[in-house]
């Protein structure tokens, strides 16, 4: 009796051990529609965020940067979809429910958006070997207007907390695709200057030396020979700011308008061993003024849009990472930072 007693105890010991990741549950311990592990990367879609008029049509993305460990908005993904080559764009596409900017995006089983939407869904959270947890949430997407219709399987890992997995899947009336881009669309925000490949960091300054326009610089293609390949055989390609302290940088003079006040962090891209093709690439592009703005960036020209691209196929999986980690850290070469001969893409 004793002896039951005993292992009763410590398998409850070792389930409350097991439960101790701090979790982001709408609806259950959140009245927004935020998740993720609490001390790492969180995740919101509309109406919830980290900062006021976040757009709607993109997944918000926050990490705890500033004092205190009190979080801020780090970037957005968006969602667009390719197809017959005409790309979707979730963030810029009017919602056929408000007609607002932004595609509608919802949590939940239920296949048709209806306004309004709070997203107070939980998501289903489940034992991993190992004492590991995972948290799960379905994304639906409001169907765009090239006739691409998706929805993303959103997971996170309590032993990988400052990762965002997404799992592409086309629904039963989607266009047949011939892609379906993640791209982390507002570098601007940390100012990413430096772009980590396989032995070299790729300097936005020196790819884009004499651009001074308002708008989108040219997408420029780095193939899969050039990314970085890690032990276990992932790809991995990354950004970081150039600037040693970049919160002392103000933007805009009395305005909190683009202002990053959180210490340095490392934003990557990662495919898992095994499951990426050869035509797997990454693309950037790059702004000299701000989104909607005259606003020269300080510093110059920085990254906006980061991606791995790869036709599509049903179930493939990219994920987003932001960390206090240096590239040094995560395996990057960091002897060397000079930019080569990349080649443009569309």
């Amino acid at each position: 009796m004793r002896r039951c007693l005993r292992t009763c105890l410590a398998l409850a010991l070792t389930s409350f051990g097991a439960a101790a990741a701090d979790w982001s549950r709408p609806g259950l311990n959140t009245n927004q529609p935020v998740w993720g592990l609490r001390g790492g990367l969180l995740w919101a879609i509309h109406p919830g965020g980290f900062r006021l008029g976040e757009p709607q049509g993109l997944i918000r993305l926050g990490y705890p940067v500033l004092s205190e460990g009190r979080y801020d908005l780090i970037n957005f993904i968006a969602i667009e979809p390719v197809v017959k080559g005409r790309r979707g764009f979730s963030e810029l596409e009017p919602s056929q429910v408000d007609q607002r900017p932004g595609k509608g995006i919802w949590a939940g089983s239920a296949g048709v958006l209806r306004a309004p939407v709070t997203n107070l869904w939980p998501g289903r959270l489940t034992a991993l070997p190992g004492a590991v947890e995972q948290l799960e949430v379905t994304l639906r997407v409001e169907k765009f207007d090239n006739g691409a219709h998706v929805r993303l399987l959103a997971r996170q890992r309590s032993d990988r907390p400052d990762e965002l997995e997404l799992s592409v899947r086309a629904e039963p009336d989607c266009a047949p695709l011939d892609s379906c881009i993640l791209t982390a669309t507002m570098g601007n925000m940390a100012r990413t200057r430096l772009l980590w490949l396989k032995d070299e960091a790729v300097s936005s300054l020196k790819l884009y030396p004499d651009y001074k326009d308002t708008g989108f610089a040219p997408p420029t293609i780095f193939p899969l020979a050039r990314l970085h390949l890690t032990a276990a055989g992932d790809v991995l390609v990354a950004v970081t700011c150039d600037e040693e302290n970049p919160a002392v940088v103000h933007p805009f003079s009395n305005s909190r308008l683009w202002y990053y006040g959180g210490r340095k962090v490392t934003q990557y891209w990662r495919r898992s061993a095994g499951t990426f093709r050869d035509d797997l690439h990454a693309a950037v592009n790059g702004r000299y003024t701000y989104w909607l703005s005259r606003r020269p960036i300080p510093g110059g020209v920085a990254f906006e849009n980061f991606e791995l691209r790869e036709r599509f196929q049903e179930g493939q999986t990219f994920t987003f990472g932001i960390t206090s980690r240096t590239p040094g850290e995560l395996g990057f070469e960091t002897s060397r930072r000079e930019s080569s001969s990349p080649r443009p893409g569309p």
